[in-house]
């Protein structure tokens, strides 16, 4: 019975993340309509509550993805840290192609949103490439060379 109600839990989880915070943030933005039709922008482009709280949901979101990220170090040779790696790495790039997107019809956002796009565009395709090289290599020494 815990197995069923965990594995509902994560559903609503990822489906929460997903369509309730992912799909609006990454396809408008927030100049564009938000979840559920309340704005996170008012017209005269002043923010609302609904913005600040959600930004301080995506800000706990990132901490504990970015803790992913360190918890994979430990665990490079698991088969499964491999999908692990490429769905972060897919989150990374989405993410930068949803940056270059705002970039490109709204504008330069200035060196704080110029800076993590060079990041972002570079990590992922690092991410992949050395993530399939320690596999098929089996290596177990994350910085040796064989």
């Amino acid at each position: 019975m815990s197995r069923a109600i965990l594995q509902v839990s994560l559903a609503l989880a990822g489906l929460l993340l997903l369509f309730r915070f992912g799909g609006p943030a990454l396809i408008f933005g927030a100049t564009g309509p938000g979840p559920f039709g309340n704005n996170w922008v008012l017209a005269d482009r002043t923010a609302t509550l609904l913005l600040d709280a959600d930004l301080r949901f995506f800000g706990a979101m990132l901490i504990g993805t970015g803790l992913v990220f360190f918890w994979t170090i430990l665990k490079l040779d698991a088969e499964a840290m491999g999908t692990v790696i490429y769905i972060l790495a897919a989150a990374v790039a989405g993410g930068a192609a949803a940056r270059l997107y705002a970039r490109v019809t709204y504008g330069n956002p200035g060196t704080a949103g110029t800076v993590p796009l060079v990041f972002e565009t570079v990590i992922p395709i690092l991410l992949v490439f050395l993530r399939y090289r320690v596999a098929k290599r089996g290596q177990r020494a994350p910085f040796a060379e064989r």
